[in-house]
């Protein structure tokens, strides 16, 4: 039995990684965008915008670190650390659409990046 750390930084080598231990292309396509991890630094958001957005991002099981006085509003913007699947920042991407207070402008940049 061997054990090894894989590191893959883009879709298609997760995809042929995937293809070469024999998954199905319909497992493919479903499974990929669970194994690439993304990291996503937004600056200045406004502090409400931001507690929606740790809400939305914890909601699909990923992660949001924001400055420690946004959930009482006591300053007035934040920057965003966000961590996540590329599966978790799509189905976000979605929500942030359809939200208000720049929101959906930050899901089009977000989406741009990734």
């Amino acid at each position: 039995m061997n054990v090894d750390i894989v590191k893959m930084g883009n879709i298609h080598e997760v995809k042929e990684e995937l293809s070469e231990i024999g998954v199905t292309p319909e497992g493919i396509e479903i499974m990929a965008p669970k194994f690439i991890f993304r990291i996503v630094k937004l600056k200045n958001i406004k502090n409400v915008a931001a507690n929606i957005l740790k809400q939305e991002m914890l909601s699909l099981g990923g992660e949001a670190a924001v400055h420690k006085q946004t959930i009482n509003c006591k300053i007035e913007k934040t920057d965003v650390l966000l961590g996540g699947t590329l599966k978790i920042y799509f189905k976000l991407i979605q929500k942030l659409k359809r939200q208000v207070l720049g929101l959906e402008e930050l899901a089009k940049a977000i989406e741009k990046q990734l």
